[in-house]
């Protein structure tokens, strides 16, 4: 029996970065004794959204394909002499809510491992909710173009990072949550990849260079995107896909769909759950508090055209 390290999420904070790099080195990383199953993952994505909706939906056990996939994998790895574990999905945080699924998930690893390490990264929740925006409108899920809209589809505890972190404490012990600040100068090497590697004792240095994904959309694309949302053609997927593309290769400005009095007023709904949580589960070097900064906010969120935003899409870069 050896470590198991869960990383949490939450959403929005560099996530699909780590699970890309991981998958793309399982056999490098192992040969270091660290193990990133390729059981429970998204084959896409190398999340591994199969062990948390298999905890949700009470289907972790020796009936299910999924784990017998999982124990195969596991008895052949086990050959390795592999020293710890890793699984990753920032489904554990958004989507398993409960302590039942929780303790059905410590309940299935345990019979695997005998400690545990949970990495949770904690963003400030104006810059959650405007970076969940980006992603609602990139998905067609919503054609509203105030980051406001999403909050209610993700509910208060999405945000609320003392809910999470005692909600996975209870089950897995205090002592085993590492809890870490999604901020460049409070990440090791300002990267959270590099940032994780040093939580989970990987040694990274030796891999190759990696780049970040999931990039926020400008504000030209993410216009053209809600008229597409907005129109009957909004399930046309590779139009959408041409449209990020185009705007990838234009560039343009980065502006969050939430005004600098409306981001205040976010943040300050978790103002007492942030002080808790600081006290509770920060590492005191990494500050008392977030950065609190609204400079990236505007006053007022610039509206385009039509005729702007298909200037910008489809006249040639300079």
């Amino acid at each position: 029996m050896t470590l198991c390290i869960l990383h949490l999420g939450s959403e929005k904070t560099g996530t699909s970065s780590i699970q890309k790099f991981f998958g793309a080195r399982r056999d490098e990383i192992l040969a270091d004794g660290f193990w990133y199953p390729r059981s429970f993952a998204n084959p896409a994505a190398n999340v591994h959204l199969g062990l948390s909706r298999a905890a949700l939906d009470a289907t972790l056990t020796d009936k299910s394909p999924a784990v017998a996939e999982f124990q195969k994998e596991y008895r052949a790895v086990s050959q390795t002499g592999f020293k710890a574990a890793i699984f990753s999905s920032e489904f554990f945080h958004s989507e398993m809510r409960d302590a039942e699924s929780v303790g059905r998930l410590r309940e299935f690893l345990s019979r695997y491992f005998d400690r545990f390490k949970l990495v949770y990264y904690a963003r400030r929740q104006d810059q959650m909710l405007a970076s969940m925006h980006s992603t609602a409108v990139k998905g067609a899920w919503t054609s509203n173009p105030n980051a406001i809209a999403v909050y209610e589809s993700k509910g208060r505890y999405y945000f609320d990072h003392l809910a999470v972190c005692d909600l996975w404490s209870g089950q897995f012990g205090r002592d085993n949550l590492v809890c870490r600040v999604y901020e460049r100068d409070k990440l090791v090497k300002g990267d959270v990849v590099d940032d994780f590697g040093a939580v989970a004792g990987v040694p990274l240095e030796k891999y190759r260079a990696r780049a970040s994904i999931n990039e926020s959309l400008s504000l030209e694309t993410m216009w053209a995107l809600l008229l597409l949302n907005a129109s009957p053609h909004k399930d046309n997927k590779e139009l959408r896909r041409k449209l990020i593309a185009m705007g990838n290769k234009r560039n343009g400005k980065r502006v969050p769909m939430l005004t600098r009095v409306e981001a205040e007023e976010f943040l300050s709904r978790f103002a007492q759950c942030n002080r808790s949580f600081f006290q509770r589960y920060v590492d005191p070097s990494l500050g008392s508090e977030f950065s609190i900064n609204f400079a990236t906010f505007p006053e007022e969120i610039p509206k385009l055209t039509s005729k702007e935003i298909v200037e910008f899409i489809f006249t040639k870069p300079l």
